[in-house]
């Protein structure tokens, strides 16, 4: 009886334990910490007569964080939007795959995108487009080294004729991949980097999509009622797989991030993490932290002072981190800017109309406050940002006088423009004789749809080494963490982040700890060479914490 009455205590302790350790891998697979990561707006680009430009509509938010819990459904209170259909993420790998990922031998591909082709139209505009493809392969490989694929959907269609795009003029839309939160070293600073690059850098965790669902890195949506009788768009379909590689910017006026709550227009602001829900008052948000800008904003750098102080006192070819833009200031906005708000749109009583002002009265007293308002400053001078590579090369971004038009996400025309919607040179010349520059891929506006690609290079940029890929542009590229053509693979290890992780960030040492050599010439002036020629959520699983349980169980059983 005695015997009997211990194998029961014991079994039912065994059961306890078994339960104790279940519910922690339970706990595991729901953890809520989360890698934080989001979608930008998409980008909506004309021909000669408008600019591509961020798609704007009281819709559509211009940073939404898109989040993930495999295998629940969606919170059916929360409000659609035109990036309401996010991609499904696995994260978390076991240690000796993560090793394996790190130490994979990368081959570069001679195919480096899959593309998929949603033709809804008239088979030529389809095949003017797969025609057009077939040599945009060809300009990236002999300029880069791409390593993982990256997955293309190309959809044709008329936008008058359809419901999501029937208001649009463009020629086409483009939805660029998400952005996740990476750190390039156990002490480094974070930043956002597009899903096309972190597929081809070491992480410390694996990131791929859901197998059970199938998507794309790169959405373009193609107008057939602007394409008329054109054939050659090899140029347009760079341009807007570029904006997806990461030449493309996250920061943006407050106001537009989180609109109707009259936020100053002139304060330019790191992205920031909130959601949007649909309760019986209306419209709550959420506004909960801000999130580290892209690797593409950290080279940015500011050319009227640049200019100013090498045609005075600073005779030096060294760019010192004095002239970039931004700070550590600024960059700290997520640990600094202590923010958790819940405010209806509109307002629904005064503690509203409080914690919005207190929102304010953080912003002000915030120590990188001066810096994003002087970043408006610089965007509105036509002289105002590049974007500085390691080779020491300056690339001006475009921006206008007296404008804010969010255009530096391309590089800037070699001839002065009055504004976005004005270029008074372009109208009075023949548009076959203006001189584009040897980037002019990432020109703001489509130029000369009668002309291939080749006549293009041999007009406007006969000594580019890789042809429609300009230097400027492939070391822009490389400058984030792509691989040049033949060149040493960037090995660094990359380390992903979850929304616990960067708010008790510990950072060692300066955003630019080095200093940059422009490359100049003896006989070349700086305005000379700078004067256009030149949220996700994912879940993981805390491994460790998993084999710790079930190595206790065992030594308890045994």
């Amino acid at each position: 009886m005695n015997i009997l009455s211990l194998i029961i205590s014991n079994l039912y302790i065994i059961v306890i334990w078994l339960c104790f350790n279940i519910t922690i891998i339970v706990h595991a697979f729901n953890n809520d910490n989360v890698v934080l990561g989001f979608i930008p707006s998409e980008i909506e680009t004309h021909g000669i007569n408008e600019s591509c430009s961020h798609l704007h509509n009281k819709n559509s938010y211009q940073i939404k964080k898109f989040k993930i819990d495999i295998g629940n459904d969606k919170n059916k209170n929360s409000i659609t939007s035109l990036f309401s259909k996010f991609a499904k993420y696995i994260v978390g790998q076991s240690e000796e795959e993560q090793n394996n990922n790190q130490n994979q031998n990368f081959i570069a591909l001679e195919q480096p995108f899959e593309v998929v082709y949603q033709c809804d139209c008239d088979d030529i505009y389809c095949e003017r487009i797969k025609d057009s493809f077939e040599k945009v392969p060809g300009y990236f490989t002999s300029a880069l080294d791409i390593y993982s694929a990256i997955k293309i959907r190309l959809n044709i269609f008329s936008f008058s004729q359809s419901e999501k795009r029937k208001n649009s003029t463009a020629l086409a839309i483009t939805s660029p991949p998400p952005y996740i939160i990476l750190k390039d070293s156990e002490n480094g600073w974070p930043f956002s980097y597009p899903y096309t690059l972190i597929k081809q850098l070491n992480t410390n965790i694996k990131i791929q999509y859901d197998s059970n669902i199938t998507d794309y890195d790169i959405n373009i949506d193609i107008n057939t009622d602007q394409m008329m009788n054109d054939k050659y768009f090899t140029s347009m379909l760079a341009h807007e797989i570029l904006h997806g590689m990461g030449i493309y910017y996250i920061i943006k006026p407050l106001s537009k991030m989180i609109p109707d709550f009259e936020f100053s227009p002139e304060l330019i602001m790191p992205p920031i993490d909130y959601n949007v829900y649909e309760n019986e008052e209306g419209i709550l948000k959420e506004i909960k932290t801000f999130l580290p800008p892209s690797i593409y904003e950290k080279n940015f750098i500011n050319l009227e002072k640049l200019i100013k102080n090498k045609d005075s006192n600073d005779t030096s070819n060294f760019v010192s981190p004095d002239y970039y833009l931004f700070n550590e200031d600024y960059y700290l906005a997520f640990r600094d800017l202590k923010l958790k708000y819940y405010i209806h749109q509109p307002m629904i009583d005064d503690s509203e109309k409080t914690q919005l002002q207190q929102f304010n009265e953080t912003l002000f007293h915030w120590k990188g406050y001066s810096i994003a308002h002087n970043f408006y400053k610089s965007a509105t001078s036509e002289n105002g940002i590049g974007f500085l590579t390691n080779e020491g090369d300056i690339i001006k971004l475009q921006t206008y006088n007296n404008e804010y038009s969010g255009d530096f996400f391309h590089v800037s025309t070699p001839y002065h423009c009055e504004s976005i919607s004005k270029c008074s040179i372009e109208d009075e010349t023949d548009h076959h004789l203006l001189k584009y520059g040897p980037n002019f891929v990432m020109l703001s506006k489509y130029y000369v749809f009668d002309m291939t690609v080749e006549e293009k290079i041999e007009a406007f940029a006969p000594n580019n080494r890789y042809g429609l890929l300009g230097d400027g542009i492939v070391h822009m590229l490389t400058t984030m963490g792509w691989t040049e053509r033949n060149s040493t693979r960037n090995n660094k290890n990359y380390i992903v982040l979850n929304s616990e992780e960067l708010e008790n960030l510990q950072i060692v040492g300066p955003v630019h700890p080095n200093t940059i050599e422009l490359k100049l010439d003896h006989n070349q002036s700086l305005f000379s060479l700078i004067s256009s020629d030149s949220n996700i959520s994912f879940q993981y699983t805390p491994l460790k914490c998993i084999i710790l349980t079930l190595v206790l169980t065992i030594i308890f059983l045994f």
